[in-house]
């Protein structure tokens, strides 16, 4: 078996960690030698910018997000981070991975959905990673309790984890347009159906525990009885644009704040 085969056991296991952390000697070069060119986690950006922007650009915004989404899941299922489990070392980090703690999943019916997510958000850094090369960007400075919630029980980790799965459903559906490359582009359609997997199960976990997850903006449609999946009047999931998900992420900041208190890493880091 691989060291990325050891690894990708490991991070689909249920809700422990210990086995992983005795094999910390897999990270380095062994976690991010995979040959395959997934993750594509792409956005879009305003139409007066598109034409500058490029393949790289799109993965490296991409990959600023599964920083994020990783460190969240990785952290309140694990108490952990991508530099201590050894995902990512020192001089790949630019700042940071602060707030959060591990929640109590103990008799959830949703932990081995926390485990899935951990797994496929992790394994998107990976990806991403190997796709760019020494082109990736180094992840930023993190702050997990940006919203100030997300880690108090199950119900505000799917609060959370809500919002972070639609907005990502809504990213790659606004990239498509923008992305040329034809390998990229398969691979982001690919990463979009994963999303949306993420999401409606998360969707219907809020639904079922009664948890009210709000509005990240007004193209958001937070899951109800009546309003189960995340789409607009005619049924259709809802694209955003790079700006638009900058103002969610950064919590209404231009360039850094909320989930980014120093900003995006890479050239597509500011909105208007």
């Amino acid at each position: 078996m691989s060291k990325v085969d050891l690894l990708i056991e490991q991070l689909t296991s249920p809700l422990d960690r210990r086995k992983l952390i005795k094999r910390a000697g897999l990270a380095g070069a062994g976690m991010v030698a995979m040959s395959t060119l997934g993750g594509v986690f792409a956005h879009a950006q305003d139409s007066a910018a598109t034409s500058a922007v490029t393949d790289a650009d799109i993965l490296n915004f991409a990959l600023n997000l599964e920083y994020l989404e990783a460190e969240f899941y990785l952290m309140s299922t694990w108490g952990t981070t991508l530099e201590k489990l050894g995902v990512l070392n020192s001089s790949q980090i630019s700042g940071p991975t602060t707030g959060g703690k591990m929640v109590n999943f103990s008799g959830a019916n949703v932990s081995f959905v926390a485990s899935g997510l951990r797994s496929d958000e992790v394994a998107h850094v990976m990806y991403l990673r190997q796709a760019l090369g020494s082109a990736a960007v180094k992840k930023p400075a993190i702050n997990l309790d940006a919203l100030g919630y997300g880690f108090a029980g199950v119900g505000d980790f799917l609060k959370l984890s809500r919002q972070f799965e639609d907005v990502g459903v809504s990213a790659y559906l606004g990239a498509a347009p923008l992305i040329s490359n034809k390998t990229y582009l398969a691979a982001a359609g690919a990463i979009l159906a994963t999303e949306a997997q993420h999401s409606g199960a998360v969707r219907l976990a809020c639904i079922w525990d009664g948890v009210t997850s709000p509005a990240v903006d007004s193209l958001d449609v937070p899951p109800t009885e009546s309003m189960v999946f995340d789409v607009d009047k005619n049924a259709l999931s809802i694209p955003r644009t790079t700006n638009q998900v900058l103002a969610i992420v950064y919590h209404g900041g231009s360039c850094s704040g909320g989930f980014y208190p120093e900003g995006m890493n890479g050239t597509i880091n500011c909105g208007g």
